[in-house]
């Protein structure tokens, strides 16, 4: 089953250019240091930023670059799972991120039903950056 990830990682890598990275969230700072997280590392490009589900869904709509590491918060005011399910569905999906408050089980197990199998604390910068360059390598 490792086989299998590692392929779609490699196919996925391998599109060219910089990885790109999508961010949502409503929480307007967490959104700039996340975002200034993303441009400090060479080989990742900022795919876009948006701080509600409405923004990232219509950007998705006319979104030709494509991302490989969207990261959407759990919080969310309206439901981060129509985002997730589309962002799923694109014609080819990256890795779709869960910010979540807690890194409990039942934080986890909601995460796993919506198809976001990675998981990041809410506000830890450094889990951010140390996940986003271990990606690059």
């Amino acid at each position: 089953m490792e086989s299998i990830k590692a392929s779609a990682k490699s196919q996925r890598m391998q599109v060219g250019g910089p990885l790109g990275v999508l961010l949502v969230t409503e929480s307007a700072p967490l959104l700039l240091r996340m975002a200034e997280v993303v441009r400090s590392i060479p080989g990742l490009r900022l795919a876009g930023s948006f701080n509600s589900v409405a923004q990232a869904i219509d950007w998705l709509v006319w979104d030709r670059a494509g991302w490989h590491i969207a990261v959407v918060d759990l919080a969310l005011q309206q439901p981060g799972e129509e985002l997730v399910r589309r962002l799923l569905s694109q014609r080819r999906p990256g890795t779709v991120v869960a910010l979540g408050d807690h890194l409990w089980d039942e934080v986890r197990a909601q995460c796993d039903a919506m198809g976001a199998h990675e998981l990041l604390e809410k506000g830890d910068l450094a889990a951010f950056r140390g996940y986003l360059e271990a990606r690059m390598a």
